[in-house]
């Protein structure tokens, strides 16, 4: 009679096992389609912010990095159609000669070229900058910020390019005008 319960008791525990393993393989078949990257670049209609005509601009997520001593600073990266800005609220130092971006392990691309203290441009090459967003994944952006003493480093920020691909195929399609105007039109 207790050999009867024990075989009872390890075939409904194997039963449990069983059904905890389907559960899990579930839970984790269901994860596999939730952490699934979400594009994080957006293409809308919106003023330019160097020239501030309005035209299609791709934007990458904002990403806070540190700024120096104690500060952080929100950077943006938008594809303008002649160019990639890095923009921030922080004013950026170019006297080391290190502001630089990086897509993957690619060489680095250096600038020196800055908009209104806050916008880094990267424009040269162009052709050849927007074949390697287009191929990689992340995007590594090193800036160093002013006033800063004594002098810190070259921060990198990194950015995904997920989702750019499509924006950029969108910027000649069908880019949206921003989400105030079209809740404005109705």
């Amino acid at each position: 009679m207790l050999a009867s319960k024990t075989t009872k008791l390890c075939r409904a525990l194997a039963s449990e096992r069983r059904g905890r393993w389907l559960m899990t393989l579930g839970l984790a078949a269901g994860l596999a389609v939730t952490t699934t990257p979400a594009a994080s670049w957006t293409a809308v209609i919106q003023p330019d912010p160097i020239t501030r005509q309005q035209r299609c601009l791709l934007s990458s997520d904002s990403v806070i990095t540190a700024a120096g001593h104690d500060d952080t600073t929100p950077i943006v990266l938008i594809f303008n159609g002649d160019s990639l800005l890095a923009i921030t609220q922080s004013e950026l130092d170019p006297s080391f000669g290190d502001l630089q971006l990086v897509v993957d392990k690619n060489p680095p691309i250096h600038s020196e070229k800055i908009v209104q203290k806050k916008i880094l441009v990267f424009d040269q090459n162009l052709p050849d900058l927007v074949r390697q967003l287009r191929e990689g994944r992340q995007v590594t952006v090193y800036l160093r910020f002013w006033p800063t003493w004594p002098a810190t480093q070259a921060f990198p920020v990194n950015f995904s390019l997920v989702g750019f691909s499509k924006m950029h195929d969108a910027r000649t399609q069908n880019c949206q005008p921003p989400a105030s105007a079209n809740s404005a039109a109705r």
